[in-house]
């Protein structure tokens, strides 16, 4: 099972070796692994540069853009043009793709982190996405990262079949993608898999580097998912509280009605989505 990994980039000079060198141990690595630059103002790309020059299973795509950093969007392109760079790769050297992972610059995986990865989706045909769970550091301690369920494949370590990820139609270029992708794959009939005992370390906690006002923006992704003025409601609370910022509630909801006309899925989609969101209220999971 051939296994590629596109790793967007911006702005993770301190964390890249370490990221980097728990790749290199893998005991079963991946057969190919894209760095993109996405427009870092740091060292990074001499890092990325310098890794794949000493590495030949590892390639370097430089940056296209200098575009104000921001969630969603931005990170998407630069996957985009790293899955670019993969076809290219595969056509010319006559690659048969199996397995596309989407990973963040700011985790450090365990060593059999592939090894039992490929091992999931060589047993069951019908998974189609998978990935460990996400500990961040707090209080001289890794502890997991609580704000989602452990039964969700969370952005910074995807890991999906080829034939599914292409089912989906990749990756939808808007904040709120790594939860279109999920339900998507579940539209379609794929299996979705966490393993709990792959703790991969999460360097830098999600929304950390968030800007003022930028959480306010999953109000706008509740919209792209379809999800309904009283689901985008009780989400917002729902992160309002973890990230303690009570208005956030009041600021989300005004980014979701701006943008309640914005669908990135189609009807029938967003009706399943709506309708697995209130089984797993209405049954507490």
């Amino acid at each position: 099972m051939y296994c590629a990994v596109i790793m967007p980039v911006y702005n993770e000079a301190p964390n890249l070796n370490q990221v980097l060198q728990s790749f290199a141990d893998q005991r079963v690595p991946v057969d190919l692994l894209v760095l993109v630059d996405d427009g870092s103002t740091d060292q990074s790309p001499k890092i990325l540069h310098q890794w794949a020059q000493e590495h030949s299973w590892i390639e370097f795509v430089p940056s296209d853009n200098k575009s104000k950093h921001a969630p969603g969007q931005k990170v998407v392109h630069a996957f985009n043009r790293g899955f670019d760079y993969l076809q290219n790769f595969a056509q010319k050297h006559s690659i048969t793709l199996s397995l596309i992972g989407k990973f963040d610059a700011d985790v450090v995986l365990p060593d059999n982190y592939f090894a039992a990865l490929k091992e999931a989706f060589a047993k069951n045909p019908k998974l189609g996405l998978a990935s460990g769970l996400l500990y961040i550091s707090k209080n001289n301690d890794w502890v997991y990262e609580q704000i989602a369920k452990k039964h969700k494949v969370r952005g910074p370590i995807k890991l999906y079949r080829k034939t599914c990820f292409d089912q989906i139609g990749g990756l939808k270029p808007c904040l709120g993608w790594d939860s279109i992708d999920q339900w998507l794959v579940q539209f379609w009939g794929w299996e979705i898999q966490t393993f709990p005992e792959l703790k991969v370390h999460h360097l830098k906690a999600t929304g950390q580097v968030y800007k003022a006002g930028e959480l306010s923006r999953q109000g706008s992704a509740f919209a792209h998912m379809g999800y309904g003025i009283w689901l985008s409601f009780l989400s917002l609370v729902k992160l309002s509280i973890y990230h303690k910022k009570p208005f956030l509630v009041c600021s989300g909801m005004n980014h979701y009605w701006q943008n309640r006309n914005t669908l990135m899925v189609t009807q029938a989609q967003a009706k399943f989505i709506r309708k697995r969101l209130w089984n797993a209220i209405l049954n507490n999971q």
